[in-house]
């Protein structure tokens, strides 16, 4: 069986909110934030719109997978490196070679910079789509092809809650999520270390004893604030501090993870190669691969093979994203071995069920592992088509 077509198809629609992340990191946020000077170099770009590409593989026995490109912003560029680059060697090659189409894929930019960005965005998307076509091809879900389910449902943690100097409102928030089901909640911080660690503190306090308190800096602090604030949060019991510093610091890591009680974690890993210069340093303890930016299913569970190698734990990283995004790391997370907890956006998504009716939505912090063939969910092309056609 070989494949047909590979086709990107970018969508870009427009948020009930904005994105807590764009809340709390937005490069439109100001420059300066408390006592701490937050400067344009730790910034990032978001988009106002929730935007993704979506890949549509069809095998010459008829068979469509999808799969799904991290795009949350210049879209059109990622669904350019599909449609011209990678497409061209997809298309003829045989679909139960799965690994060998990924190594050509991740290889074509190796002497023009590969292993993070657009071209791994790109290629993460053909190879979850290769993956949900070929499961599908033998009427089994993925993780039965990735060696068996590790549990039937998934734990899973909200995702998330902007910290900030108003207390009140991040209690809310966080009351409102406890009220919902969810026994553990990731706080975004790095905005000011004194109030983010408040907003932490409020949010502990609500969920109690028996829940569990996530932080994301996001790069945001760098080597002494976030020794200052890991040691805050290490007293609150965090179950992670997720990149405290820019993940070019790898020697920073390391200092940290010697003086800090508390795990670190890091979501922005998108090769096996990267996550080994800091597993071999002992600097983190919870990878957080992104199967839509890591390397599609392949990338993913070769990371999460490899941390667990160094006995470090492994769970996919969910943002933004549509119901293929979510399906492929629900499969992720069911056949991960060293599996702690799953992320898992709690914004009203316009690409969720709209996209897939029949996706799976996590109850009282679970996430059902189902048995239907691939990524286990049914997307509704016409659905897809009709918001690519709102997006030109």
């Amino acid at each position: 069986m070989k494949i047909e077509s590979v086709e990107p198809i970018v969508l870009r629609v427009q948020p009930a909110e904005t994105y807590w992340g764009a809340r709390t990191w937005s490069a439109d946020q100001g420059t300066e934030l408390g006592e701490y000077p937050v400067t344009a170099r730790r910034r990032y770009a978001y988009s106002t719109t929730i935007d993704t590409v979506l890949v549509r593989v069809v095998t010459s026995d008829g068979v469509v997978g999808w799969g799904e490109c991290k795009a949350p912003v210049a879209a059109p560029a990622t669904a350019a490196l599909v449609a011209e680059l990678l497409a061209p060697m997809i298309v003829g090659s045989r679909l139960d070679e799965i690994a060998v189409s990924w190594e050509r894929m991740y290889a074509a930019m190796r002497v023009r910079g590969h292993d993070s960005g657009f071209w791994l965005e790109a290629l993460s998307g053909v190879d979850i789509a290769l993956w949900d076509a070929w499961a599908r091809t033998l009427h089994q879900p993925i993780h039965a092809l990735l060696g068996g389910a590790f549990r039937g449902s998934v734990p899973v943690y909200a995702s998330g809650i902007p910290a900030g100097a108003d207390t009140d409102r991040v209690r809310v928030e966080a009351e409102r999520l406890v009220a919902a089901g969810y026994t553990a909640i990731k706080v975004a911080i790095g905005t000011d270390p004194g109030s983010d660690v408040t907003s932490v503190a409020a949010v502990t306090d609500v969920v109690g004893p028996t829940g569990r308190v996530f932080a994301d800096a996001a790069g945001q602090y760098d080597l002494r604030q976030a020794l200052r604030v890991g040691r805050a949060l290490g007293e609150l019991g965090i179950g992670f501090f997720e990149m405290p510093i820019p993940p070019e610091d790898i020697d920073g890591y390391r200092d940290l993870a010697q003086r800090l009680d508390t795990p670190l974690a890091l979501d922005s890993l998108a090769t096996r190669h990267r996550a080994l210069d800091f597993l071999r340093l002992g600097a983190l303890h919870v990878l957080q691969p992104d199967v839509c930016r890591a390397g599609g299913i392949t990338g993913v569970t070769r990371i999460a093979a490899l941390a667990d190698a160094f006995g470090a734990m492994a769970t996919p990283h969910v943002s933004i994203g549509s119901a293929v995004h979510f399906a492929a790391s629900l499969q992720c997370a069911a056949a991960m071995p060293n599996f702690d907890i799953c992320e898992y956006w709690i914004g009203t998504n316009p690409l969720g069920t709209p996209v897939a009716p029949d996706i799976e939505i996590p109850a009282s912090g679970q996430w059902l592992v189902g048995s239907g063939p691939g990524l286990g969910i049914t997307v509704d092309e016409s659905a897809v088509r009709t918001l690519a056609e709102r997006t030109r």
